[in-house]
């Protein structure tokens, strides 16, 4: 059930909503619940099972931290302070266990599933190099509906725990609730248990702010989506997928277009879930913040994808910081080249392998590393060279302060991040390679590659629109307030007038192939 099909905005949206606000208060919880079953299971059908599994092994192990720590908390009263130690580091113990065994089976699912088809075509690919050797029949992997998102959800539901920043829930039904939120289920964003507990369990009455906002955000996403992302994939497709037959600007304007295909489709998503959620008076965590204004890659990745990037901070980058190997690492540095290194090479150690991981999570494939390492080597490129830079050019300061400047900045983010995302969706890394090589021969053809005249200035004018809307949010517009603050009649002619939009601009019809959502795949 797609976000962006009629089922899903004019039956199930509907009929889940009139569910939700006609039953009592204390029913409310209940009919979220049986919505995201119900969105879960028509998706996933029998991988159903995948999810409810997960939130059964996150549910008994938060159940058992929360009695291990009411255990010592009762105990420690009425024992001395050397027992008392002890009975603590036996607890800790105890958690740390449970911890690690509940986060392993949780995320061993989502290694096996994702990952075990690499090895198997690996394995397959020796095989058939041995003389003799029969053809191995690979096993048919099927990844269940978002299990990127709701295994790491989980995992961050765990380690909440078990840290004592969350409280555990007290019911089966409350994790899954959790879990399979079907607005953050398929796409995301992360969000973390203890934000979204209040609202899930102890949902507001229904209100007409929270019902004209969400529409709001719903109709944008759709814009998004059906308007620019779905016409841009047209062409992109056409690019990437037969990319032999194309060279110079025809190749550039692909990697433009799926730079916009995908942020338009990613951040239309996002608003169709986020505004899905308001109807229901759940806000979730947003996961972009105009990353196109980014002065830096760095800042480009604090703007895109937030919650993932949060996510791996909080429960990666983090502790693997603190870990014991880096902290040996650290000292060894210290011995053998000087506090300065020891400072810096084991957070760059730790940077490159949770880029790594930002890379694989996306698809277990050579071309992820290398796209994830990519970005690695950019900032680490960059955070090197600075001290060069400053002593090469002493007036490199006064000219930081200049309006061109900063628009030098934004532009060659745009450069870095265009190569990144034709790592991404290139077919692999020869075919990468290949493309990057075409960039110096001419393209002698039409630019209007599958798309006409009138598709493209559709497009352009959609794209154009983004940015503005991006623009006035970056110069601190809050669109949607001011837009609430108008007449209602006025505001009623923007919204229909916004629906009309999509239906006659929205690229849908005998004449264009149902792209899906990109981040559904991961």
């Amino acid at each position: 059930m797609s976000y962006n099909s009629f089922v899903y905005l004019f039956v199930f949206l509907v009929l889940a909503w009139l569910a939700w606000a006609l039953l009592p208060q204390k029913w409310r919880p209940g009919a979220l619940l049986a919505a995201s079953l119900v969105f879960y299971a028509v998706s996933a059908r029998q991988y159903t099972v995948y999810i409810l599994a997960t939130a059964a092994v996150c549910w008994v192990a938060g159940q058992q931290l929360g009695r291990l720590d009411a255990l010592f908390q009762a105990a420690r009263k009425d024992l001395p302070p050397p027992a008392r130690k002890e009975m603590k580091q036996r607890v800790a113990a105890l958690k740390k266990l449970t911890v690690g065994a509940s986060a392993a089976a949780v995320l061993a699912v989502l290694l096996a599933v994702k990952y075990l088809p690499l090895f198997a075509r690996l394995a397959a690919a020796v095989a058939a190099r041995l003389p003799g050797s029969p053809a191995l029949a690979l096993p048919a992997f099927v990844q269940p509906l978002g299990l990127s998102f709701f295994t790491l959800m989980a995992a961050g539901y765990l380690v909440d725990v078990y840290r004592g920043v969350s409280e555990p829930a007290e019911h089966y039904w409350q994790v899954l609730l959790f879990l399979s939120f079907w607005p953050h289920v398929v796409e995301g964003p992360f969000d973390r248990w203890g934000a979204l507990r209040p609202a899930l369990l102890d949902p507001p009455a229904p209100s007409y702010r929270d019902l004209t906002f969400g529409i709001q955000r719903i109709v944008w996403g759709l814009f998004k989506k059906m308007v620019v992302a779905d016409r841009a994939y047209v062409y992109v497709r056409a690019v990437f997928d037969d990319w032999t037959q194309y060279s110079g600007a025809a190749v550039i304007a692909g990697v433009v277009m799926y730079t916009l295909e995908l942020y338009a489709e990613f951040s239309g998503c996002m608003d169709i879930a986020l505004g899905s959620a308001e109807l229901f008076g759940v806000h979730l965590a947003e996961n972009f913040r105009q990353p196109f204004f980014a002065r830096s890659v760095g800042e480009f990745w604090r703007r895109w994808h937030i919650t993932l990037g949060a996510w791996l901070r909080e429960y990666v980058f983090q502790p693997l910081c603190l870990s014991r190997p880096l902290q040996r690492f650290g000292r060894f540095c210290r011995e053998k080249f000087g506090p300065a290194a020891a400072r810096k090479w084991p957070v760059w150690l730790a940077l490159c392998l949770t880029w790594a991981l930002i890379g694989l999570w996306h698809g277990a494939a050579a071309i992820y590393l290398v796209y994830g390492l990519y970005y690695f080597a950019l900032q680490w490129l960059g955070e090197a060279a600075e001290p060069a830079l400053v002593k090469a050019l002493p007036n490199l300061g006064a000219w930081r302060q200049k309006p061109a400047w900063h628009v030098w900045q934004v532009v060659r983010t745009w450069g870095f991040v265009g190569f990144g995302m034709l790592l991404f969706r290139a077919n692999g890394v020869r075919a990468a390679w290949q493309m990057l090589v075409s960039l110096l021969r001419p393209y002698a053809g039409s630019l209007l590659i599958k798309i006409d005249a009138r598709d493209a200035m559709v497009l352009a004018a959609g794209a154009a629109l983004m940015l503005a809307v991006d623009w006035a949010h970056e110069r601190g517009h809050r669109l949607r307030h001011a837009l609430a603050a108008r007449p209602l009649p006025l505001r009623w002619a923007v919204y229909v007038g916004a629906v009309l939009l999509v239906m006659i601009f929205g690229a849908y019809g005998d004449n264009y192939e149902p792209a899906a959502f990109i981040y559904a795949q991961f």
